[in-house]
């Protein structure tokens, strides 16, 4: 069950709406999944979360509670993913009990937006999991990122997946700076926009990582920051046989740069950027690639400045045609998939959940046939 936001009514959750949803909690015994991100209407369901759902496995609240409404969340023991926005002083003075009732099978945890949250109180909370797998700390001021590591590496050595953010500015790396073998997935949002401090912060976190084997890396960097080619030289260093997914948000990346992530690295499979180099280039550097099969386009996601156009259909086709390897291609509302035969090329376009498919001849690249419009009403094409 999600609730995304609650109508209101005179300034106050809407009562007909509250009842509704704490009848259908009463119902569902079997729940294993609530999130609630509105904390207007948590005080009248707590109760009804915290007992009598021996099934649930998921939990995400904006944790806006008073001391009541949080011990009444001590009751659940059965977790497996815990994220809390927001949480209030009073959240987080019973969090290591909650985190230590659930200590059994909790794989995931997940804190952001907290003014209160220290390094030291963290590493009392993870202390109660040191099998932890997942572990998101974002827009949390008071721990810097070389906290983070160090807490991290002391609590949980077999964290699998980390997601944090970055505010301050380079820091030495000592000799006992710690190492992360187990780490597959690691995502790095950087707020800072000082270029020099970029590239010294990310060399030191991903020294971190070097011995890891990362799978996926996701970079979000300060906006009108590039991507900085010592970070690019680490990564073709380090996890050129092992990185299979690339995410690069807020950052233009240069057509050199482009032609080196797909030729160097190996094993990607998924390229995420802002695409906004020529078709030629992109096609040209795609197929340098040996596995690359999915890319992704994130100028409309990320709202990049400048408001550049995607592609277009013929542009996607004409990717295709030249790329031979990618498969998939994904913009803000359109998805694209191909297959080949010695004849044509076949291009399926998924378009706010209807799907086309297109058919171009495999040696000029014409048009072969369209959809009709009595089957765009049928939302759906065979040619």
């Amino acid at each position: 069950m999600t609730i995304q936001s609650v109508p209101t009514t005179n300034s106050k959750p809407n009562d007909a709406f509250t009842i509704n949803v704490a009848r259908c909690l009463d119902l569902c015994r079997n729940l294993m999944s609530f999130s609630c991100m509105s904390h207007g209407i948590l005080p009248t369901l707590i109760s009804r979360i915290a007992a009598g759902k021996p099934r649930l496995t998921d939990l995400k609240l904006e944790a806006v509670l008073n001391r009541p409404e949080t011990q009444l969340l001590l009751a659940v023991k059965t977790l497996k993913r815990l994220s809390l926005d927001s949480p209030t002083r009073v959240v987080l003075h019973f969090l290591p009990d909650l985190v230590k009732n659930n200590a059994a099978n909790l794989e995931s945890l997940s804190i952001t937006n907290s003014f209160d949250l220290d390094h030291e109180y963290l590493g009392t909370i993870l202390s109660h999991v040191p099998e932890l797998k997942t572990l998101r700390i974002s827009d949390c001021i008071y721990i810097t990122h070389v906290q983070l590591l160090r807490v991290i590496a002391e609590c949980c050595p077999s964290l699998t997946s980390l997601t944090l953010m970055i505010y301050t500015p380079f820091q030495q790396v000592d000799p006992q700076w710690p190492s992360f073998l187990a780490l597959k997935h690691l995502s790095i949002n950087v707020r800072q926009c000082d270029k020099d401090a970029v590239k010294g912060t990310l060399g030191a976190v991903l020294t971190a990582t070097n011995q890891a084997a990362l799978e996926s890396l996701t970079l979000k960097l300060a906006e009108k920051t590039g991507f900085p080619t010592l970070l690019l030289e680490d990564l073709i260093k380090h996890q050129r046989g092992t990185l299979k997914k690339l995410n690069i948000v807020n950052t233009d990346i240069t057509a050199g740069q482009l032609e080196r992530i797909c030729a160097e690295l190996s094993e990607l499979q998924q390229l995420s950027f802002i695409m906004s180099l020529g078709v030629d280039t992109l096609a040209g550097a795609f197929a340098k690639s040996k596995k690359l099969n999915t890319v992704i386009d994130t100028i409309s996601a990320t709202g990049h400045s400048g408001s550049l156009a995607p592609l277009t259909s013929r542009e996607v086709q004409r990717l295709f045609k030249k790329a031979k390897n990618v498969r998939t291609i994904k913009l803000t509302s359109r998805t694209y998939t191909s297959s080949w035969n010695k004849m044509h090329l076949e291009m399926a376009l998924v378009r706010d959940g209807h799907p086309f498919i297109y058919r171009f001849d495999g040696q000029t690249g014409e048009l072969k046939d369209r959809p009709s419009t009595k089957a765009r009403k049928g939302k759906v094409t065979i040619v």
